[in-house]
């Protein structure tokens, strides 16, 4: 099994449920990324803006949603982030949950745009659908990001 960071859309596990099936994970719940930082240095034509990245931020965090895959599910989870087509990569990185500390499995961003690109609305509603698994002082946290960096209510 491979443990997978989910700090985007695949928070919602509706959207993640399509991409990787019913049988292909298993929702642990939520974890913490110290040092990094969400932004947005991405834009998707899909998504109509810009997507969410991690950058490196000592003493910022993430929260996000840790989920436990089938490896064979690797691949639809790929195609759906874009790595065969450069937009994303995978990575390791440290996530805190429940307490322990583990080594999990994400993405980032290959090309970063030098400013944030602004995110659809349609794609923040579904970040924070995800986010309601999350502590509420995050969830308010990025509320307000969303305000003062795109003038955008969520």
């Amino acid at each position: 099994m491979i443990l997978y960071f989910a700090y985007g859309s695949c928070m919602d596990e509706l959207s993640f449920k399509r991409t990787v099936g019913e049988n292909g994970y298993k929702l642990m719940g939520r974890a913490v990324l110290p040092d990094f930082r969400l932004a947005f240095t991405l834009y998707s034509p899909n998504r109509m803006g810009g997507v969410a990245d991690l950058l490196w931020s000592p003493g910022e965090k993430v929260e996000g949603i840790l989920y436990q895959l089938n490896p064979e599910v690797l691949k639809d989870l790929d195609e759906r982030e874009g790595v065969s087509h450069g937009r994303y990569k995978r990575i390791q990185v440290n996530v805190c949950h429940q307490g322990k500390k583990k080594m999990a499995m994400t993405y980032t961003v290959v090309k970063k745009e030098s400013k944030e690109v602004c995110p659809h609305p349609s794609y923040l509603k579904e970040i924070m659908r995800g986010a309601g698994r999350l502590s509420r002082e995050y969830q308010e946290q990025l509320r307000k990001a969303c305000k003062e960096r795109f003038g955008i209510s969520v």
